[in-house]
């Protein structure tokens, strides 16, 4: 029988120490939470939150400001809007908040939330800003009742505010499409007197937790100061542009057009399509322009040297359409019509450059040459015999000019200017692209 009073007597005592083990839990956990209802209630007794956070209102508060860039949504150098997400870490002391705490007896609870709508803030503003100056932005009532400033008992405070952007920036398009900006996102507190002082411990805003932009690459530098009404706080962020898209899609396309209009003078005049691939060559130049017209920069601030060279480039090909006509018309100009003697030297200047002259058809029997109803080209100095050289000056052999040896001078001019304008811009293609393979690889 002994043994049968024993086990309840067992049982009854381990379920008194499971009730009392769980009221001592329920209790603790009840303490904890009122005694941080207990301390917030303390620490906001009479708390203002229009005085700075100083026993001595003389004294400046000391913010630490520091900034995450998160990514850069979208720059438009044209515009010079620079859209970003970031997020702002706000640090200050809190002397009202500390002493309280100390004085409480709740030291042993070492952090603690206050909703930000119940304590001082700094109140920051962003100077360049393009929407909404304070840095203080919220999605809707619920997440600004919701947000709160992390307090220790030091009297240390934190806050965080993730918030999009829109700064403005100064921009230079000098050297699209391989241009650089500087976008600067300036924190400044404005005051009668110094209350705020503005400071940061950021060297660098864009780490490896950055996301990339796919056609900026971006740097940053910080700088403080500080003067008699304000402080502020800049972060430099540089955007430079990854050039391959637009040298692909805009420089070569247009370098190929250039390079095969200086072809032109290598058809034919005899063969009648020198004019209509000219023409097409000036026609798909300017349909290229008009689809790419919105990739360029359209500043009035500075003209970039790329839109210089697209200047250049149309010019050039109005230029070869113009030659090409000029060598058409005076090539089947009418032969009863003489030709001046000042013209006449120049052609004949610049054919026996090219060692060839033209000669009539009693030269061209003197010389035993196969003879033509017209006037001919002939390479003199191909023939090897000085005779025939020295024979040209002679009176009875001296050579006549007629317009169609006119325009082939002028083809021959045309043809070197277009030749030696065709290899210096290969030559600056080239250059330029090992200056880009350089730069990117940096």
């Amino acid at each position: 029988m002994p043994s049968n009073t024993g086990r309840p007597n067992i049982f009854s005592i381990q379920m008194l120490l499971l009730v009392a083990t769980t009221m001592i839990i329920a209790g603790s956990t009840s303490s904890e939470y009122e005694d941080a209802q207990n301390l917030h209630a303390f620490l906001m007794a009479n708390y203002s939150r229009i005085l700075t956070p100083r026993f001595n209102q003389s004294e400046s508060v000391d913010v630490i400001l520091s900034l995450f860039l998160n990514s850069v949504i979208d720059f438009h150098p044209v515009s010079g809007v620079m859209t970003f997400s970031a997020a702002f870490i706000i640090k200050w002391r809190d002397e009202i908040i500390e002493d309280r705490w100390q004085n409480s007896g709740y030291v042993d609870i070492n952090v603690t939330k206050i909703a930000m709508h119940n304590v001082w803030l700094p109140k920051i503003y962003i100077r360049n800003i393009a929407n909404i100056g304070s840095v203080y932005q919220f999605l809707s009532t619920v997440d600004s009742e919701m947000s709160f400033v992390t307090y220790t008992r030091t009297g240390e405070a934190i806050m965080t505010c993730l918030a999009v952007l829109q700064t403005m920036c100064q921009t230079d398009v000098t050297f699209y499409p391989i241009d650089e900006h500087t976008c600067d996102i300036t924190m400044i507190t404005i005051n009668d007197y110094q209350a705020i002082n503005l400071q940061t411990t950021d060297e660098d805003v864009v780490n490896e937790l950055t996301y990339q932009n796919s056609e900026w690459t971006l740097t940053s530098v910080v700088t403080a100061s500080c003067s008699d009404k304000f402080s502020e706080v800049n972060f430099a962020v540089n955007l430079t542009r990854k050039p391959v898209f637009f040298v692909t899609n805009l420089v070569f396309p247009i370098m190929i057009i250039t390079v095969v209009n200086g072809l032109s003078f290598f058809v034919p005049i005899e063969s009648g399509e020198r004019l209509s691939f000219g023409t097409s060559l000036l026609l798909m130049f300017i349909v290229f322009l008009t689809t790419v017209i919105d990739v360029l920069p359209s500043t009035d601030n500075e003209l970039s040297y790329f839109n210089i060279f697209v200047f250049i480039e149309l010019n050039y090909s109005c230029f070869i359409v113009f030659g090409i006509i000029s060598t058409l018309f005076l090539y089947h100009r009418s032969t009863t019509k003489k030709v001046p003697k000042l013209l006449k030297r120049i052609t004949l200047y610049v054919l026996k450059i090219h060692k060839t002259l033209p000669v009539n058809i009693d030269t061209i029997s003197n010389m035993n040459t196969p003879s033509t109803n017209c006037t001919k080209l002939m390479d003199l100095h191909e023939q090897g015999d000085d005779n025939q050289i020295e024979s040209v000056n002679d009176e009875h052999m001296k050579p006549k000019v007629s317009w169609r040896d006119v325009s082939i001078a002028l083809d021959k001019v045309l043809k070197t200017i277009t030749t030696f304008f065709t290899v210096c811009l290969l030559l600056v293609f080239i250059l330029f692209h090992i200056w880009i393979e350089i730069r990117t690889k940096r």
